[in-house]
């Protein structure tokens, strides 16, 4: 089986456990842990804990957008260093583990390639030279070589399965030699980054209490398949019924704010354009777009664990008019809601059927593979 190996590892570990309380800190490692734990989903799956790391493996859809696959694996170290924030803000404790906290980093590594699950001694184990070599990537000279020291790892194998080629162009390029393997080419980024950007979005979306309309729905599907839809542009134009679906002004590659979804639609190939305003990975992302002479229209899909499947909300604000921010006249509301409205119910109803019919699709192949 062909697939994603990833290993996010906790750095540091050794000394601080030789320098601090045993009982806070191995309590401090387990909340971190934990913190990642609880970012993973399908098509990542845990194969183990080792330690001060996690081992994953992902079996990935053939036709999913390779940048939600990186950015799932992103969001590890996100959560992880949100864990770490709260920790030292909260923490009141002047013991040597409470103290030393901030001293713990994560790396993780990811490689691309064969691997079968067997089982030694009643425990599910993966197997192969792809998982011999994704551990051999954490002893590597990434820190030395390019003085970042918490990264994100990846193999050219990765990049090419993924298709991701445009947003590791602006990365660091790193090579390892290994014994019996030889060189092993990827690219090196710096997670801190990923962090700071993430603490310096600005929060744009509609909520509830400020709903002109709201369509929602459920799907058996988890929430990455979902976001993997919302966000794909060819998926996008099936489940909105559009001629064609194109991307305009995404950055090196990534779907991020001021990227446009240009959408033709209807025999008359009428083009819609959908500018991103906010998005926050695997949970929410905001639109604007025309809808009249000088009115746009704003709102928010969002995708929210829900027992075993996900709920798709849509929260719309009322239309208003682009160069007051004042709402649109009744009239324009009237007509907005009788053109638009059924169409995104509709729309939702079609995204969470595109999503379950993934989703089976995935369970198929790993049930095949079992």
């Amino acid at each position: 089986m062909q697939g994603h190996l990833i290993i996010a590892d906790i750095s540091g570990y050794t000394r601080y456990l030789t320098e601090s309380e045993l009982d806070h800190a191995h309590g401090i490692i387990g909340e971190l842990l934990s913190a990642i734990l609880g970012k993973i989903q399908a098509p990542l799956a845990v194969s183990r804990i080792e330690g001060d790391a996690v081992f994953l493996y992902g079996v990935v859809p053939a036709d999913m957008n390779g940048q939600v696959v990186l950015e799932s694996v992103e969001q590890l170290y996100v959560a992880f260093s949100q864990a770490m924030e709260t920790m030292v803000i909260n923490t009141t404790c002047r013991c040597n583990a409470c103290a030393n906290v901030s001293s713990l980093g994560l790396k993780i590594v990811m490689h691309c390639g064969q691997f079968e699950k067997t089982n030694v001694g009643g425990i599910e184990t993966l197997t192969g030279t792809d998982v011999i070599l994704a551990h051999r990537l954490l002893k590597n000279h990434v820190r030395e070589t390019t003085g970042i020291a918490d990264y994100l790892y990846l193999t050219q194998a990765c990049v090419d399965d993924l298709g991701i080629h445009r947003i590791v162009a602006g990365w660091t390029e790193h090579s390892e030699e290994y014994e019996h393997i030889g060189e092993v080419k990827g690219y090196v980024a710096s997670l801190p980054d990923v962090w700071e950007f993430a603490r310096q979005q600005n929060e744009d979306r509609v909520v509830q209490r400020d709903a002109w309309h709201t369509s929602d729905t459920f799907t058996q599907a988890p929430p990455a398949i979902v976001w993997d839809h919302m966000t794909d542009p060819l998926k996008r134009n099936q489940w909105m019924n559009g001629n064609t679906h194109t991307l305009q002004h995404d950055r090196g590659g990534r779907i991020g704010p001021g990227t446009e979804y240009h959408c033709v639609h209807g025999v008359d190939n009428d083009l819609l354009v959908f500018t991103i305003l906010d998005r926050r990975v695997g949970e929410y992302i905001t639109f604007t777009m025309p809808v009249g002479d000088g009115v746009a229209l704003r709102y928010t899909e969002y995708v929210v664990p829900s027992g075993q499947g996900s709920r798709i909300v849509v929260h719309l604000a009322a239309p208003h008019v682009v160069a007051t921010g004042d709402t649109a006249p009744p009239v324009v509301l009237d007509g907005v809601s009788q053109a638009l409205l059924p169409a995104f119910d509709i729309a939702l109803e079609e995204l969470a059927r595109m999503c379950e019919a993934a989703q089976e699709a995935l369970l198929a192949t790993s049930r095949a593979w079992s």
